[in-house]
């Protein structure tokens, strides 16, 4: 049921739980696979999208918040956060575009409503998930999916 390893150098450090960090971890234990705590968001963008830009500014975004970069170990008996490096961000693009409309949609929300079913390894990570759903040359849906112990209510407003 606990997930443990050891760490590798590419992590950089760890760090005790939160309170509230610590009832997620425990409810994810003890209910492995669990998709109650995704928070997932689809953001419709319309007009030019340079994805090159986007990529990076996600890339800044992770280097820049280090929770956004954590997985959850159990160290000497304990749940930590391990801080890892920061990566450059890959963007998975998925093209739409020469379908039509009505399939469009359709597509698009069945994309989002298996990020929003799909469930997150705290060992594993990462706990953000982005991907780009390319409608048309100026028309672009971006799904965002995290795990509720990376982020709450308060972070997303």
């Amino acid at each position: 049921m606990k997930a443990s390893r050891k760490q590798t150098a590419r992590e950089t450090r760890t760090a005790p739980l939160s309170f509230a960090q610590q009832r997620l971890w425990f409810l994810d234990q003890y209910e492995p696979g669990s998709i109650l705590y995704n928070l997932s968001a689809a953001i419709h963008l319309k007009g030019a999208l340079n994805v090159t830009a986007l990529e990076r500014s996600l890339s800044e975004i992770v280097r820049r918040h280090e929770v956004l970069r954590t997985t959850f170990f159990i160290v000497d008996d304990r749940p930590v956060q391990v801080i890892n490096e920061a990566r450059d961000f890959q963007l998975t693009a998925i093209e739409l575009r020469e379908s039509c409309l009505q399939e469009k949609e359709e597509t698009a929300a069945r994309f989002a409503a298996e990020e929003a079913r799909t469930p997150f390894n705290l060992a594993e990570g990462p706990l953000l998930r982005v991907k780009l759903l390319r409608l048309a040359e100026d028309d672009h849906v971006l799904l965002i999916t995290m795990h509720h112990i990376i982020s709450d209510g308060w972070s997303i407003k």
